[in-house]
């Protein structure tokens, strides 16, 4: 390796690791705050997308009334993390898509603050996935929900199930 790709990669892990060349960054950021990341009127919101996708089943009782309801199914994606001071949930967002009752899968976007994350959460950044009838009246479901860290579900997917309940 050359001497300035070595300088560059030893910068880079420094940069990872959460070190900083300037002297007192870290000790002049309030006692919730992460260094780097600014607080109040020096926020910046850095967004980022980590898309996954979710395969769909519904039973042909939920496709049928669909279908004869005009109705699609609506999948809501709820985005959040668990507050570092409180514990309390921190919502990021909320992402929601209306798909044909003869989709079998679909791709989220996955997309939330990183800022907000790294300023405001304790862990990972999360998600739950459910489904339901979309717009006003329609049939009633029973959906499963998928929920997991939005890096996991990055790497495996998710799985949600829907069952007629009453046309």
């Amino acid at each position: 390796m050359t001497r300035l790709a070595t300088l560059l990669m030893s910068g880079l892990l420094l940069a990872a690791c959460g070190h900083t060349s300037e002297p007192g960054l870290a000790e002049a950021a309030p006692d919730d705050a992460v260094p780097g990341i600014g607080t109040g009127a020096d926020y910046k919101p850095r967004m980022v997308a980590l898309p996954f996708r979710l395969d769909v089943t519904i039973s042909a009782d939920v496709s049928r009334a669909l279908e004869a309801a005009g109705r699609p199914l609506q999948v809501t994606a709820s985005y959040y993390g668990n507050a570092r001071q409180t514990g309390d949930t921190v919502d990021l967002g909320t992402e929601e898509r209306d798909i044909s009752p003869r989709a079998q899968s679909i791709t989220l976007a996955g997309r939330y603050d990183a800022a907000q994350v790294a300023r405001e959460v304790s862990g990972d950044a999360r998600v739950r996935v459910n489904a339901a009838t979309g717009g006003a009246g329609g049939p009633l479901l029973h959906c499963t929900e998928f929920e997991e860290s939005l890096s996991i579900a990055v790497e495996t997917g998710g799985f949600l199930h829907c069952e007629l309940i009453r046309e």
